[in-house]
This record gives C-alpha cells, structure tokens and sequence, in this order.
C-alpha cells in the first residue's frame, strides 16, 4: 500500500504540473490561431481535461478494454500531447520574443534618438559655418546673420539637450530590458553558441519533460489511489489470511509435531538402553 503522504505528494504535483501546463498550453495555441481566441481556449481546455481523464482511465481498465479501442485511445492522447507541447513551445517561444523584441524596439528607438541628435549638431555647425562665411570686414553683415540664427540655434540646442535625456532614459530602459534576457546571454557565452540557438534547445527541454511528466504523474496517481481503495487492502490482505489458515489446518496444534518428534526420539533412546 502506498504511504498516505506519498499519495499526497503526488496529487499535489499532478495537480501544479497539469494546471500549468495546460494552461500554457492553451494561451500558446490562442496566440497561434489569434482570429478566434475564444474558441481555441475552450477547445484546447477541453481537450486537455479529456487527455488526463483519459491516461487516468486506461491505466485502470486497460486489461477489460478491447485492443483496437485502448490503442485508439493511446494514439490519442500522444496526439493530444503532441499539441499541447506545441503550445507550450508557442507560449514560451512568445514570451522570449516578447522579451528581444521590446530590446530591439528600444535599440531602433535610440538609433532613431542620436540620430536627430547628429542632425541638429549639423544643422548648428552649417548655421555658424554660414556666419563665418562672411568676411571679417562685413561686421554689421555678420552681426545681422548672428542675431537671425541664434533663436534657430537655441532652438536645436533645446532640442539637443531633451533629446539627450531621451537617450538616457532609452539606454536606462535597455538595461532593464537586458535583466530579462541577461542569464541566456551568459549561457550564450559559456557554451559559445547564439542566444536564439541556446533557446530553443532550453524550450525543447521544457517541452519534452513537460506534458508527459504530467502524464505519468497523472497515471502514478491513479496506481497510488487505487492501492489505496479498501477492497484492493483486503484483496492483498486475503492471500496472508489463506496462507495462516492452511497451516492452521495443517498443524493444528501449534508446535505439536516439534513435541511427539522429541518424545519418539526419548522413546527410542529408552529402549536401546534397555
């Protein structure tokens, strides 16, 4: 008989493991098929719910069940792990993208950002260049072109500054951003091998324990359960009861053949003395 803590322990684990996983499961394959998320959800949920009703179901009456039948069943509940790893792989994989893209918005962003800052830089050396042009002999030309170009040149040099503190506020948010991502870089580098590569083996190591873990915990269960069940303690405990009752019958009397073996082993004795 299963120990009760043992059977706890696993209820405990199928329940987490299969909870999680079918709900990744169903919110991955709701963004694959995104034009009907509603019915996707509900259609995945159900499915899910019938593939553990299912391993449960054959683990206990696989012996009663016809061949063509349990095998059926079999196929479909690969199946049905099949397409619920696809959609963890779909969850986890969006999760990543989610996590590079923002990273990649931020680093376009900040291009875009020094970009407008190089150009006004350019445009406040062409404005000065264009005053400098102007012969030193020309004072009053100079002067005239100096005050029409300054409020255009303070202008861009605001321009500058908030754009400055922009790019900070850009390059702040990129870190943040690399803090989600940082431990895959640091894989990345120890096994020297891109970051896309390093996580797509990781989701499918995810992917590959995932369902069928909750799979066999579900069906280990169902066996602990079952050892459990008052009739299958007394079916286990009958075989001991037969087994004492047929020495019982065969001794009656206990310890009774060990007695008559040393008395006619005395009796022999006595008479070889005499």
């Amino acid at each position: 008989m299963t120990p009760l803590w043992v059977v706890i322990g696993l209820i405990l684990a199928t329940v987490s493991v299969s909870t999680l996983g079918a709900a990744f499961s169903v919110v991955g394959l709701a963004a694959l098929f995104s034009g009907a998320v509603v019915a996707v959800m509900a259609m995945a949920a159900s499915l899910e719910l019938a593939k553990f009703v299912l391993a449960a179901y054959l683990h206990q009456r696989w012996t009663q069940l016809g061949t063509i039948f349990k095998y059926y069943l079999v196929l479909a509940i690969v199946i049905l792990s099949t397409i619920t790893s696809l959609g963890i792989f779909g969850f986890l994989s969006d999760a990543y993208q989610s996590a590079t893209a923002a990273l990649e918005t931020e680093a376009v962003k900040l291009e875009s950002l020094k970009t407008q800052q190089n150009s006004a830089r350019a445009e406040i050396a062409r404005l000065n260049k264009s005053v400098e042009e102007i012969p030193v002999s020309r004072v009053t030309k100079r002067m005239e072109l100096r005050k029409e170009i300054e409020p255009e040149i303070a202008t861009l040099t605001k321009q500058i500054e908030s754009l400055e503190q922009q790019v900070t506020q850009s390059n702040l948010h990129t870190l943040e951003l690399k803090k989600k991502v940082g431990p895959l870089v640091y894989i990345a580098k120890v096994f020297k091998m891109d970051i896309d590569t390093v996580v797509k083996y990781l989701i499918l190591l995810l992917v590959c324990v995932f369902d069928p873990l909750a799979i066999c915990l579900v069906i280990a269960t169902s066996g602990a359960l079952d050892t459990r069940r008052p009739e299958r303690q007394q079916a286990q405990e009958a075989p001991a009861a037969d087994s004492s009752a047929q020495n019982m019958a065969t001794h009656p009397h206990g310890g009774g053949d060990e007695i008559l073996q040393m008395r006619f082993v005395g009796d022999k004795d006595t008479n070889d003395v005499g």
